[in-house]
């Protein structure tokens, strides 16, 4: 866990991976953060895995029952429900972890205006919770709105930003 990036105040973080990489970095964020205090996960994509987290959690303190009770979990399963649990957050100094935001958001039932309006107010949400406590956005690096608009969208508001890319194995020579 000590090789994790820091995460500081008054800057929105963001980790793009893909699914495996994403989820285990994020775990082990919020198990280091868990350690320390108190955090909160808003969780978009359905993503937040209470029991492997805990068996984490188990290597690294001996006061698990403390560090699950630090852990605050809420979940939105549509984009509106997004906008409204980041709107009802209240900005305090409590380490904030948004997991798989754009998930939601891939919604094709709702018109893409409407998505693109949605993830605008939800950022300045993000950045509003950011001025008072380090805040951890997390998304996929396949995106499935066919331009990535939404993604790179977030990528711009973000200012720093982890992004994990599969590393691909060379291709064998061949010799004839």
């Amino acid at each position: 866990m000590n090789n994790l990036p820091a995460l500081y105040p008054e800057q929105l973080h963001l980790l793009l991976a893909l699914r495996p990489a994403r989820f285990e970095l994020v775990n082990a964020l919020i198990a280091r953060l868990a350690c320390a205090g108190p955090l909160l996960v808003l969780d978009g994509g359905n993503c937040f895995q209470a029991h492997r987290l805990a068996r984490l959690l188990g290597r690294h303190t001996l006061n698990l029952e403390a560090a699950l009770g630090n852990i605050y979990v809420a979940r939105a399963f549509t984009c509106y429900q997004v906008l409204a649990l980041l709107a009802e957050t209240p900005a305090a100094s409590v380490p904030t972890l948004v997991l798989d935001l754009l998930s939601t958001f891939h919604d094709e039932s709702v018109p893409l205006s409407e998505r693109r309006r949605l993830l605008e107010a939800s950022l300045q949400q993000l950045r509003r919770l950011s001025s008072r406590a380090p805040t951890l956005v997390s998304a996929a690096l396949e995106t499935k709105d066919l331009s990535g608009e939404l993604l790179e969208r977030l990528e711009e508001s973000a200012d720093q930003v982890w992004r994990l890319e599969p590393q691909l194995s060379p291709q064998p020579l061949r010799l004839f």
